[in-house]
């Protein structure tokens, strides 16, 4: 099992992801998804999963905080599954019971080992995972609801067994980073792709698009028709080499118009990973591109802008496992987190080592 994204489409510009330990309604531009740094529903505070029948449509709007932009669209009748968080989430599916089930494998991997805002959902509410024995179970509290708030519209089916988690990650320690450079001094890094793509590292940023990235971009402006990850968002930065060739990765950017797409062929490649985006950027200079974001990393990190909404600060504010660790050697970049996946998600698993 790699925890791969499973998108399934809603309507011809909607669809629900469902990520390793998170599930986000997106909006989709001809068949890409839209990119957002909006965490969606952890799966930490889905309380249940269930497959069912929906036996009439029903009109659904998302709920605030859920979806990469506001949503309303019809679910037909049909075979779904339900998810219970602080509200419904319905997928239609012609699997219901397969994919509750995967669902609920990914939901277990959390609990045993956490997952993005795992940490705020369990501090307001313990309930929602136990100890088992081999280690946390996701939890449903006496309090909820046995149906959707649909009631007779619903009909549950039997649930079918789940397969084996995912690997954690081995513990690992804060990384105190060596002398650093002044921000002022570090150059623009690109690096063209096979397909005319650039991939491109800033102080402060690393950008997947078409247009180059003008020298000295520090702050808060970036090009709207590219993809762009603070530097500070990635926990896993890793060159290594993908194996086969796999189908293409596409996104579109925050303009809405222009289409990023990433061709994943057989050789090196280097690997990102954060708790909300997952690069793979295949490329002969992978090893050298890993050290240069691993270096500005460190630069950001100890000289981050001083605005709570630059790129490093807001990081940390919205996503706590990326926060500088204060350790007896000085400010280091925090551990790789144990719910990490131990290999991209974004391929099958013997492809990457």
């Amino acid at each position: 099992m790699n925890d791969a994204p499973i998108v399934v489409p809603l309507s011809d510009e909607a669809a629900v992801v469902i990520e390793q330990d998170r599930v986000l309604f997106t909006k989709m531009i001809g068949g890409a998804r839209v990119a957002t740094d909006m965490i969606g529903v952890p799966l930490a505070a889905v309380m249940k999963v269930e497959p069912g029948v929906l036996r009439d449509r029903v009109k659904y709007r998302t709920p605030e905080h859920t979806a990469s932009h506001p949503m309303r669209f019809e679910v037909p009748a049909g075979p779904v599954v339900w998810l219970r968080a602080a509200y419904d989430i319905l997928i239609p599916t012609s699997d219901p019971r397969g994919l509750a089930a995967e669902i609920d494998r990914r939901r277990h991997r959390v609990a045993r080992y956490g997952g993005v805002a795992s940490s705020v959902v369990w501090e307001k509410n313990p309930a929602l995972r136990v100890a088992g024995p081999d280690g946390f179970e996701p939890a449903v509290p006496d309090w909820v609801p046995t149906v959707p708030d649909i009631g007779k519209k619903w009909e549950a089916s039997a649930p079918a067994p789940f397969g084996p988690l995912s690997p954690g990650r081995p513990s690992s320690e804060p990384v105190v980073p060596a002398s650093l450079p002044y921000p002022e001094s570090l150059p623009v890094v690109s690096e063209t792709l096979s397909n005319g793509v650039r991939f491109s590292v800033s102080v402060r940023w690393t950008f997947l698009g078409r247009d180059p990235v003008p020298a000295g971009v520090v702050s808060e402006t970036v090009p709207t028709s590219s993809l762009s990850e603070p530097l500070a968002v990635w926990h896993v930065v890793r060159a290594g080499t993908l194996r086969g060739t796999h189908g293409p990765i596409r996104w579109c950017a925050v303009d809405g118009r222009t289409e990023i797409r990433t061709e994943l062929v057989d050789g090196p490649a280097l690997w990102l990973w954060g708790p909300v985006q997952e690069w793979l950027v295949c490329t002969p200079r992978a090893a050298e591109l890993a050290e240069e974001v691993r270096l500005r990393q460190g630069v950001g990190m100890r000289f981050p802008l001083s605005s709570d909404l630059g790129a490093e600060r807001r990081t940390w504010r919205n996503l706590s496992s990326t926060r500088p660790v204060d350790t007896p050697a000085g400010r280091a970049l925090p551990p790789v987190p144990e719910w990490a996946p131990t290999a991209p998600t974004l391929v099958p698993r013997e492809a990457w080592s």
